[in-house]
């Protein structure tokens, strides 16, 4: 597992520290709040923080807004930059979606950076 994480960081351009690796590891387990993240890393607060937004500037996870509840921190697997990600808010499984499944209509082609899909999936509806 360590060498397939280190591959994945160095081919972001990231450096493969054992902080990331044990926020990529906690996040392989599910979607995670900040303060998850703190206690089952066991790292310190600005640590996690400065380390989930190195990950998400390189795309390798993305944040999830709920309303009244905390962010969520979620690992992206699919490919390229622009993809579009479902989450289900009920069960909180995170999905990204193949290329090209969500069109963006003009002027915002280009423009638009991601696309985030909440509802709920098919085992939860």
């Amino acid at each position: 597992m360590k060498s397939s994480l280190r591959d994945t960081l160095h081919g972001k351009g990231l450096r493969c520290t054992e902080p990331r690796r044990c926020i990529l590891q906690a996040l392989a387990e599910g979607p995670k709040t900040h303060a998850e993240l703190l206690r089952l890393t066991e790292l310190d607060r600005v640590t996690v923080y400065r380390n989930l937004i190195a990950l998400q500037r390189s795309g390798l996870i993305y944040r999830v807004y709920l309303p009244g509840q905390d962010p969520l921190y979620v690992l992206c697997d699919g490919d390229g930059p622009t993809h579009a990600h479902f989450f289900c808010q009920k069960c909180h499984k995170a999905t990204c979606l193949p290329a090209h499944a969500v069109q963006i209509a003009e002027p915002w082609t280009g423009q638009v950076e991601k696309v985030l899909l909440l509802g709920r999936c098919s085992q939860c509806a």
